[in-house]
């Protein structure tokens, strides 16, 4: 290793690879206890917990692998890529954030609009009927055909009335 390298990992610099893990390890153990107010039954009549609780667990335990075993030579610099990746989570807050407002539809449709032109960097024309056709068809299997309760949609209400 030469001192380049060495001198990277010295000091509160040296230790910035384990901030992802952190908030990792944040968000499984929130999870956890979510899922845990969500009553999680048993196997045999499992409640709406138990799966959401047994991810958090993998996932809380996985944060804590990556604090206490891992290697800093292991990560990648940060990039654009990496900025795009980002924005996609970003975007999966938001969609659920407006999820529980205005129902399924409308933002399944911009979340894969998103996706597909800004990350997928398809044409307009490919992206708007993919983000068209896979939110009705996602809409369609999972509150129609699975009876998936999902919050009152705004857009199925105006179809519907």
């Amino acid at each position: 290793m030469d001192r380049s390298t060495a001198g990277s990992r010295r000091g509160p610099r040296g230790q910035l690879f384990r901030l992802g893990p952190l908030v990792v390890l944040a968000v499984g153990v929130a999870a956890v206890v979510g899922a845990i107010g969500l009553s999680l039954g048993e196997l045999t009549a499992p409640g709406p917990g138990l799966w959401p609780f047994i991810v958090s667990v993998v996932l809380t335990g996985s944060a804590l692998a990556l604090l206490l075993l891992d290697d800093p030579e292991d990560y990648e610099r940060w990039t654009g890529g990496t900025a795009r990746i980002v924005a996609g989570i970003a975007g999966l807050g938001v969609f659920i954030a407006v999820f529980e407002v205005v129902g399924f539809l409308l933002p399944a449709f911009l979340m894969l609009l998103l996706w597909l032109r800004i990350f997928g960097r398809e044409s307009w024309r490919w992206s708007l009927g993919l983000a068209l056709a896979g939110s009705i068809g996602m809409y369609l299997l999972f509150d129609q055909a699975l009876g998936v309760p999902f919050p009152d949609d705004v857009i199925a209400g105006l179809v519907g009335a």
